[in-house]
């Protein structure tokens, strides 16, 4: 059945006892709801909701029979597919596919490794390839994209934990490889097609291309670098384009991504001082991917990926499309697999994978019990399930972890 004749978008005083909000006009993230999904059980929801919000959307499938017959007229527009991103400014980032995993992502894991595997190999090709041609081979680069892409679209958990826990050995094939796979992921969770997720997974893998014509010394993670240098830096966009230049059948999309990633809503990014509209929808979702990583691997403002996030977007001056923020934090959630977290019973777990409408509610592994000593054998939990071992309680995440909290190596208890 279409999303649009599933969810229904009504005013919040519209609302009945024993309907089921699946959306609101604003960003979840922006409520103190911690689950992405309210059912109204009294007034009280309702007077709740209408302090944080003035439209909904209710799910017609899982709202009481006698509630949806209260239901105001539906008008306009027909249906709505897709997985929708909020209204507005975002529509323009809106797809038509609609995407469902086709196994758990321990099943797709393997398949992941060997994917990420592939897409190293072509880049080591290509940095190898540019000693002799300063250009790209189009058909591997494709290949190894593709093999992300058919990952993604099974089951996008799989990729994004190895992104998480799997170190590629060279910092910027790591990079590359990652932007990719967070770029894939954010355009299956807004419903792009199958060719536009091509786009994406290629145009991530090549657009720090540029990169691999700089001196090693200006890619050290954390390096502090002399106004000089940073300008330098700022060049691989021009090195990336001059590639792309000399490299043949490179779609128009892609060549856009490589050269406006690091342009920003508000004019302050380069190399060109772009506004809003005038960089591509492909290329601002990659500068909040480019963003992101860059606070994972480069800075130290941020030591989770849920301050990562939070920095993204409450951060003014990373000038990025913020209703695209709000989506990519969904699309990974404020806990994103592969990251460490402490639950309110003490116990420390590793993310493992996540409801796509309830990110608050991920499938953990819980590696240290209480009082922070290994368990013996790793314990798997949903979040969504009451715990038996608590009496029947939910467990819930307290707090995120930064990466060896408590000397735990997440990689080694999963990969």
């Amino acid at each position: 059945m279409p999303l649009g004749l599933i969810q229904q978008e009504i005013a919040v005083s519209d609302l009945q006892v024993g309907m089921y909000v699946s959306r609101l006009d604003r960003p979840w993230l922006e409520t103190p709801y911690l689950v992405e999904g309210v059912l109204v059980r009294s007034q009280a929801d309702i007077e709740e909701l209408a302090r944080h919000c003035s439209r909904v959307w209710v799910d017609r499938e899982k709202s009481a029979p006698e509630a949806l017959a209260r239901l105001p007229r539906q008008t306009g527009g027909g249906p709505e597919t897709g997985n929708p991103v909020v209204a507005g400014e975002a529509a323009q980032f809106r797809g038509m596919a609609v995407y469902r995993d086709q196994c758990v992502m321990e099943a797709e894991l393997p398949a992941a490794r060997e994917a990420r595997a592939v897409a190293a190999r072509v880049l080591e090709q290509i940095r190898a390839g540019m000693e002799r041609s300063p250009g790209v081979r189009i058909e591997a680069a494709r290949e190894a994209s593709e093999a992300l892409r058919e990952s993604v679209e099974r089951n996008p958990d799989a990729l994004l934990l190895l992104a998480r826990l799997q170190d590629s050995g060279d910092a910027l094939y790591g990079r590359c490889l990652n932007v990719a796979v967070h770029l894939l992921a954010l355009g299956r969770h807004l419903g792009l097609n199958r060719a536009e997720l091509s786009l994406l997974g290629l145009g991530g893998l090549l657009m720090d291309i540029g990169k691999m014509q700089l001196p090693p010394a200006l890619l050290v993670r954390g390096a502090r670098l002399s106004p000089e240098q940073r300008r330098e830096l700022q060049r691989h966009v021009e090195y990336g384009e001059v590639i792309l230049q000399r490299s043949h059948a490179i779609p128009e999309e892609v060549r856009e991504i490589v050269a406006q990633h690091h342009e920003r809503e508000d004019g302050r990014g380069y190399p060109r001082g772009l506004v809003a509209n005038q960089i591509s929808a492909y290329a601002r979702m990659a500068a909040i991917v480019d963003s992101y990583e860059e606070l994972l691997t480069g800075s130290s403002l941020v030591e989770t990926p849920y301050e990562a996030l939070v920095e993204l977007r409450e951060g003014g001056r990373w000038g990025l499309n913020s209703a695209l923020v709000d989506q990519f934090s969904h699309c990974v959630g404020l806990f994103p697999v592969g990251s460490l977290v402490e639950l309110d019973s003490g116990e420390v777990a590793i993310v493992l994978s996540h409801r796509r409408a309830q990110r608050f509610m991920p499938r953990v592994m819980r590696i240290l019990d209480p009082s922070h000593r290994p368990y013996p054998d790793p314990r798997e939990l949903d979040l969504a399930d009451r715990d038996p071992a608590s009496e029947g309680a939910r467990r819930q995440i307290r707090r995120s972890l930064p990466p060896g909290a408590y000397g735990v190596d997440p990689a080694r208890y999963y990969l």
